[in-house]
């Protein structure tokens, strides 16, 4: 067999590398090589990222507590696969980029973006097919100690995200408690609480689900409102913890939905109120063309409460 072919394949991970060779030199290329497959998830466990119950995906959603999303691994026919570009960020990390690809040995895919159907919470764009697909910025890594200092950016770059606080939580918990809530565990009521001052992991479920604006696909955090749906002063304790109770916005949908402004109806197609100027709305890019990116069965119900007790018809 030629031998460039025979790199090539050990490259790919489909032969192995003989383990005569794997001394002096050669042992310096393998350690110096771009991280497998396996390599590459095991360095996200051992920095705390953890893998969902999962199956029968291209690619391998790993999750980390202090992350407020998702990102990816990329699979291949063998574990032992040195992909080009195996990790796989939002495209929201376009605006931190430069930084990343400044750490030495990391580089971006060699197209703009990577799309897959499984990037499931990724915002969607057409990329030449009929629908939508879910896309993200793909990172390939020289060496393992690339990998290993993205990872360091990527979980002490998380920046906080901006959200609308309540006055205090004092005020927030006697809210809670004003909605007879005290029959609640102390841990629940906790968790309501938290969730009410933007707290809690709802907002961050929100961001993991939508990737970016439900709507515009805008994936800057700091532009982006957690909404309910149904409004927590109508909806129950589960409701109010629920992520599909919720809408990630631009500040100018958030507003005119809160306000009944709008709605959506069970297709995700917008609804404009007629209390909604026509002149006002063009001026906020508020238009009869816009939907939400994804919807699920559990978004219909309320979205249905939505336009019966809130939507200006």
């Amino acid at each position: 067999m030629y031998p460039e072919l025979v790199d090539a394949l050990r490259e790919l991970g489909w032969l192995e590398v003989p383990a005569c060779s794997r001394s002096g030199s050669a042992a310096r290329t393998l350690s110096n090589a771009r991280p497998s497959i396996q390599e590459v998830l095991s360095a996200l466990l051992r920095a705390g990222f953890q893998r969902p119950q999962q199956s029968g995906l291209k690619v391998v959603r790993m999750e980390h507590p202090r992350l407020g999303e998702a990102l990816f691994v990329k699979q291949s026919t063998s574990l032992e696969s040195r992909l080009q570009a195996p990790l796989v960020l939002l495209p929201r990390y376009e605006e931190r980029l430069q930084q990343i690809l400044a750490i030495a040995g990391v580089e971006r895919g060699s197209t703009s973006y990577y799309h897959n159907s499984n990037l499931r919470g990724f915002p969607k764009r057409r990329n030449g097919g009929e629908a939508d697909i879910a896309y993200g910025i793909d990172l390939g890594f020289s060496h393992a100690t690339a990998l290993e200092q993205t990872l360091e950016y990527l979980l002490g770059a998380k920046t906080a995200v901006a959200v609308a606080l309540p006055a205090s939580q004092e005020l927030v918990e006697a809210e809670v408690l004003d909605l007879s809530e005290q029959a609640h565990s102390d841990t629940e009521r906790d968790a309501l609480i938290k969730a009410r001052i933007g707290q809690s992991g709802y907002r961050d479920d929100l961001l993991a689900y939508w990737g970016g604006c439900a709507v515009t696909d805008c994936c800057v955090p700091e532009l982006l409102r957690a909404s309910h749906i149904k409004p927590w002063r109508a909806a129950s304790p589960a409701e109010r913890l629920d992520p599909f109770n919720g809408l990630l916005l631009t500040p100018n949908l958030d507003l005119a939905f809160d306000r009944g402004l709008i709605s959506f109806d069970d297709q995700g197609q917008i609804l404009l109120g007629e209390d909604l100027n026509p002149d006002s709305a063009r001026a906020l890019n508020i238009t009869p063309s816009l939907r939400l990116r994804q919807i699920e069965p559990q978004h219909r119900g309320y979205l249905a409460w939505h336009r019966e007790h809130l939507f200006r018809k």
